[in-house]
């Protein structure tokens, strides 16, 4: 019988619901962009088959996220994953209509929170990549309004 420690098992159990989260955020922001011009600077709103597209990606983006990324994580490996993840979640603010950017930002949390190789504190790079992370989505928050 293998024993875990309490980080192992928490981070083992809160990965949905940052799925969850990520998804959710990323679902809201895709309809704030697609259907609200607050800048008055779009020619004719989107339509409803455009957003259905976006959801349908985020949807997937996040199951291959989470599922093959963050669920594997172990709380030795989750600060590398979490920088990485969060790296990548600001570098695609570029194309942030994609709504990959809370997505990779909520994976990156999830894994910077579960980021205690000894089940003290979150290690450095967890703690940065929460940084980052947080960064990316209070600029994909901007992005989807003013964008």
């Amino acid at each position: 019988m293998t024993t875990s420690t309490y980080a192992e098992r928490r981070s083992a159990t809160n990965w949905p619901m940052y799925a969850a989260l990520g998804a959710g955020v990323a679902l809201v922001l895709a309809a704030i962009g697609t259907f609200w011009d607050i800048s008055g600077n779009d020619t004719k709103p989107g339509t409803a088959v455009e957003y259905l597209g976006t959801a349908a990606f985020i949807l997937v983006a996040t199951a291959l996220v989470f599922g093959l990324v963050v669920r594997g994580a172990t709380p030795a490996s989750a600060g590398t994953r979490a920088l990485v993840l969060a790296i990548v979640g600001l570098v695609t603010i570029v194309a942030f209509w994609s709504g990959l950017p809370p997505v990779l930002a909520f994976g990156a949390i999830s894994c910077g929170l579960a980021a205690r190789p000894t089940g003290s504190d979150i290690s450095g790079t967890g703690k940065a990549a929460l940084g980052i992370a947080g960064v990316t989505l209070v600029l994909a928050i901007v992005a989807a309004i003013f964008g």
